[in-house]
């Protein structure tokens, strides 16, 4: 697992929204499901409140995301938009990045109730 970088994402990983989204929705297309749809300003503005949680390759490549998502004033969290990139799975990557993006959940929102969703 040490070949990839599971992190908080910030400001600095706004330029791979677009590349995210097209992740998101080549994935859909494989698989035939009903993905949800995100604009690349929608994960720019996750990426860079610190709301998201990225893992790249020793590279720099994007190997993975998923942010953070709430309503109710913050009562409650979801977990949402996991995704893996075809090429980096089977690696537990997919557990790691959800791992963080808790920790990140509970950080944030320590009294919240947490949702784990895909999609």
């Amino acid at each position: 697992m040490n070949k990839f970088v599971v992190s908080v994402a910030d400001a600095s990983h706004k330029y791979l929204a677009e590349e995210i989204c097209e992740m998101i929705a080549e994935s859909a297309r494989q698989r035939g499901t009903g993905i949800a749809k995100r604009s690349p300003e929608y994960i720019a503005k996750k990426l860079t409140e610190g709301k998201s949680v990225l893992a790249l390759t020793q590279k720099g490549e994007i190997a993975g995301f998923c942010y953070v998502e709430t309503w109710g004033h913050g009562k409650y969290v979801a977990n949402s938009g996991l995704i893996v990139h075809p090429d980096y799975r089977k690696h537990g990557l997919a557990q790691a990045i959800k791992e963080r993006a808790f920790k990140l959940s509970r950080k944030l929102y320590p009294e919240a109730k947490l949702f784990g969703l895909t999609g």
